[in-house]
């Protein structure tokens, strides 16, 4: 994905992917009225209906959304949004 020159939001279609891959994935730490969000990159283990199963360290996470690495993050999908520019 590209970022847009004009609306600076990503452009473009996402990377297939597939068990086995190594993919970005956030994990959420919470404290109190706080949460601390981070990206981390891991292996995908397995695809389900209602996310995925991500091994990073060791430790089995689960994580609604996943990408490519070379796709932008979650996190960053969330900030930026996608392109809003009319082409």
């Amino acid at each position: 994905m590209e970022r847009c020159k004009e609306c600076n939001g990503y452009a473009g279609e996402p990377k297939e992917v597939k068990v086995g891959d190594k993919v970005d994935f956030v994990i959420e730490s919470r404290s109190g009225r706080s949460i601390r969000m981070s990206s981390r990159t891991g292996k995908l283990m397995q695809i389900k209906a209602n996310g995925f199963s991500v091994i990073y360290r060791g430790t089995i996470y689960h994580a609604d959304s996943v990408s490519n690495p070379d796709d932008p993050s979650p996190i960053s999908m969330a900030m930026f949004g996608l392109c809003s520019c009319i082409k």
